[in-house]
């Protein structure tokens, strides 16, 4: 039946250890692709919390501005309102570097635009005039 000095189990050990080393080299794989998805979540979550945080330091420093000068603004009118696109490139602002701070000429809105690195928050508040005083909050 089988040919002398050749038993029928032996390539069966090879090809079960191959098996199981080729099943433990893949959970290494996925165990170490969650580690790695895991971390780069908490690294977004950190640059977005601090670009939330410098877009509050920036609508905190426009409050002040206003209060200083209330003629004070950076841009000229610009429709439509809360365009993400003009407030993130075309809007001219004061660039404090972790934060942009966009007031429109006559009116009563303040935007605020942290950074940091790609991320991007963008932060509005409604106010009356004069005295000063804060009637909304959103973030755009």
């Amino acid at each position: 039946m089988y040919p002398p000095g050749i038993e029928p189990r032996k390539g069966f050990v090879l090809l079960m250890s191959v098996s199981l080393f080729s099943l433990l080299l893949l959970l290494a794989v996925i165990l170490a692709k969650i580690v790695y998805n895991g971390l780069e979540i908490e690294h977004a979550f950190a640059r977005r919390e601090k670009a939330f945080w410098a877009a509050e330091a920036g609508l905190e420093k426009g409050k002040a501005e206003f209060n200083r000068n209330p003629g004070w603004y950076t841009d000229l009118p610009h429709l439509p309102a809360d365009d993400k696109g003009w407030l993130s490139g075309g809007a001219v602002g004061q660039d404090e570097g972790w934060f942009k701070l966009v007031r429109e000429q006559g009116k009563s809105m303040l935007y605020s635009i942290g950074t940091d690195g790609k991320v991007r928050v963008f932060l509005k508040i409604n106010y009356s005039f004069p005295p000063f005083q804060q009637i909304s909050w959103e973030e755009l």
